[in-house]
């Protein structure tokens, strides 16, 4: 199990909601965002961990087209590849930036760091902090 799976068994364990890949932007996985756990006790938005597609999205690099109209194609049947936490390594984590969200949040980073991770953050709600681990 790497870090990243750790840390999410680890810090579910101490009710907090955390996820990978939730749909499209940010804005977007804040609305998909359950109000409740499986077992019916309320989600605290205070504590929330998740990213989202775009944080998750593999490049790819497209071929070269002959024609504009090629190109358009393309992009319209575009079905992006996203990387799980076992092939990308790292991500940007979106939190509530809130007072309480940021505390929060500062309170679980030793949990992070006994997972096996690292981060980076300014302990601030303006930003978001990204969580790195060991992929083996």
């Amino acid at each position: 199990m790497n870090g990243f799976r750790k840390l999410q068994q680890r810090l579910r364990e101490e009710g907090w909601y955390v996820e990978w890949n939730l749909p499209c932007c940010q804005t977007c996985a804040w609305a998909e965002l359950p109000y409740e756990f499986e077992d019916g006790t309320e989600v605290d938005f205070d504590k929330v961990l998740f990213n989202h597609s775009q944080d998750c999205e593999i490049e790819l690099d497209p071929p070269e087209f002959d024609t504009e109209d090629e190109e358009e194609d393309w992009w319209d049947n575009y079905d992006p590849e996203y990387a799980t936490p076992e092939q990308q390594g790292y991500s940007l984590f979106c939190f509530s930036g809130d007072k309480k969200g940021v505390n929060n949040l500062i309170q679980v980073l030793p949990i992070i760091e006994e997972c096996g991770c690292n981060w980076s953050w300014d302990k601030t709600g303006g930003t978001r902090i990204e969580i790195s681990w060991d992929t083996t």
